[in-house]
């Protein structure tokens, strides 16, 4: 079984969050928070984030707290995603998404601001951190970091 930690950057400006569109190792595309795998290279989970935010969305951004943890568990893999909030960098735009960054296999396929009314009302695949009624009751709230539980994939 493989174990992986992921980091996610969740960026958020105003009422709308930034989502990259990704097909998953199953072939299904959905809005997710820009992450992928923390890499050797990466002094931290923090400057991981933002080197996911950066690949994934275009955007430079500086790491804030770690804000939520979920679990993932299927027969060949197990993988922890730590979500981190993130902030534009302070000469950035945040309207300069692009997907020049991304990596042969990240499997992005686009990126946009969604605000958190039409992610409620869309009928489009949403990941399933985005689908946890937590996520969302945390989201207002605290800057405390809430553990999302895990999700079995078996």
């Amino acid at each position: 079984m493989t174990h992986r930690i992921r980091v996610a950057g969740l960026v958020r400006r105003g009422e709308e969050i930034l989502l990259v569109q990704q097909q998953n190792r199953h072939g299904v595309r959905s809005w997710s928070i820009p992450g992928g795998r923390l890499e050797p290279s990466d002094a931290d989970i923090f400057r991981g984030a933002e080197r996911e935010v950066w690949e994934e969305t275009g955007l430079k951004v500086h790491a804030g707290a770690l804000r939520f943890v979920s679990e993932y568990l299927a027969p060949d893999l197990f993988a922890i995603t730590l979500i981190i909030e993130c902030h534009l960098a302070e000469d950035e735009h945040p309207d300069n998404i692009h997907l020049d960054n991304i990596m042969e296999d990240d499997n992005i396929h686009g990126v946009a601001w969604w605000s958190i009314a039409k992610i409620h009302a869309t009928d489009e695949p949403m990941s399933r951190t985005l689908g946890r009624p937590e996520f969302w009751e945390a989201l207002g709230g605290s800057e405390g970091m809430v553990y999302l539980g895990r999700h079995n994939d078996r």
